[in-house]
C-alpha cells in the first residue's frame, strides 16, 4: 500500500512520513520545494518526492496515482484557496486522514478560536466531498511555544492573553507517531480522534517551568489581547499568523483547548511526552 504525505516537510508531516518509512511502507511526499525535501529526507531511501503546488490538477494526478491513504495537514487545505476537488482525485478516492486542533468540531461561527474556525469550515468540505476520512484533533502544539522564546531569553518575561485558561499541550512528536498508526491500521480509520498531552497547565503555570530549568524567573506578564496583537505584528509576524496565535492563547483562557484525554496515550501504548520534557530538551531555545 502506498501513503501520500501532503506537506511533507513540514514538522509534523515530516515525523509521520519517518514512522511510515521506519515500518517499511511506501511513501510519496507532496512538496512546494524539491530540494528541500530532498535535504529533510536525505537519509531515508524509498521516499517518493513530488513537487509542485497543490491546485495544479497535473501535480495532484502525478501525486495521487496508486495512492490508497492520503495524510493532509489542515495548512494546506484546499478550502484556503478556493480549490476543487480535481478529477484525479475523484478517480482514485483515497482516503483522507486529517489533523486540525483548537476544538474544530465547533461549528465555524463559534469564536474566538480563529484556527478552529478555520478548521471546522475544512472539515464540512471534506464531510460534504463523499471521500472517507479520519479526523485527529490535538490540542495546542508544545512547539508553539518557540514563539514565546525571545521573550522568555531576552526579558526573562512569558507575555500572554490567557491568565486563567488552561492548555493541554501536545508534542508534535506523538502527533506524528499517532497520525502514522493510525494510517497503516484500517481498525482505527472512520474516527475522530480528540488528542492532548497527559497535562493542562495555565500560561502562569507554564511560564514557572522554565524558570525552573534556567535557574531564573520568568515572569508571567498578562496582556489585553489587542496589546499582543500588536506585539506579534511588531516582531514582524504577518497578521494571518498573528490571529492565529493570539487565537491559541484567547481560546485557552475561553476553555476550548485544556481537556486532557487518554487517547493519545491509548494509540502510543505509552505515555505521551510531557511538557516539562519538551522543556528540558529544547532549553537552548530559551537562553539568551
Amino acid at each position: 500500500m502506498r501513503f501520500l504525505v501532503t506537506a511533507a516537510t513540514g514538522t509534523t508531516s515530516a515525523g509521520v512520513v519517518r514512522h511510515l518509512r521506519s515500518a517499511d511502507e511506501e511513501v510519496r511526499g507532496l512538496v512546494r520545494d524539491k530540494d528541500t525535501a530532498t535535504r529533510t529526507f536525505d537519509d531515508l531511501h524509498g521516499v517518493d518526492i513530488v513537487d509542485g503546488a497543490f491546485d495544479d490538477d497535473v501535480v495532484l494526478a502525478k501525486a495521487f496515482r496508486g495512492v490508497k491513504l492520503h495524510s493532509w495537514p489542515w495548512e494546506v487545505a484546499p478550502i484556503r484557496s478556493g480549490w476543487r476537488r480535481p478529477s484525479s482525485t475523484a478517480r482514485c478516492k483515497p482516503d483522507y486522514h486529517t489533523w486540525s486542533s483548537c476544538r474544530a468540531s465547533q461549528p465555524a461561527t463559534t469564536p474566538p478560536c480563529f484556527v478552529g474556525r478555520l478548521h471546522a469550515e475544512i472539515q464540512d468540505h471534506l464531510a460534504a466531498s463523499g471521500l472517507s476520512y479520519t479526523l485527529l484533533h490535538p490540542a495546542s502544539f508544545a512547539n508553539n511555544l518557540f514563539y514565546k522564546a525571545e521573550s522568555v531569553a531576552v526579558e526573562h518575561i512569558l507575555p500572554a492573553a490567557a491568565p486563567t485558561g488552561r492548555v493541554a499541550y501536545i508534542d508534535i512528536r506523538d502527533l506524528s507517531e499517532a497520525a502514522a498508526l493510525v494510517l497503516r491500521d484500517p481498525t482505527l480509520h472512520g474516527k475522530t480522534y480528540d488528542l492532548s498531552g497527559p497535562d493542562a497547565y495555565t500560561l502562569p503555570e507554564i511560564a514557572e517551568l522554565p524558570g525552573t530549568i534556567l535557574g531564573h524567573e520568568i515572569k508571567y506578564v498578562p496582556v489585553s489581547p489587542n496589546d499582543r496583537r500588536s506585539a506579534l505584528l511588531e516582531n514582524g509576524i504577518s497578521p494571518w499568523f498573528a490571529e492565529l496565535l493570539l487565537s491559541l492563547e484567547t481560546s485557552a483562557e475561553a476553555g476550548q483547548i485544556g481537556t486532557v484525554t487518554t487517547t493519545l496515550k491509548e494509540l502510543l501504548g505509552r505515555e505521551p511526552r510531557t511538557i516539562e520534557n519538551f522543556l528540558v530538551e529544547n532549553a537552548s531555545r530559551f537562553r539568551s
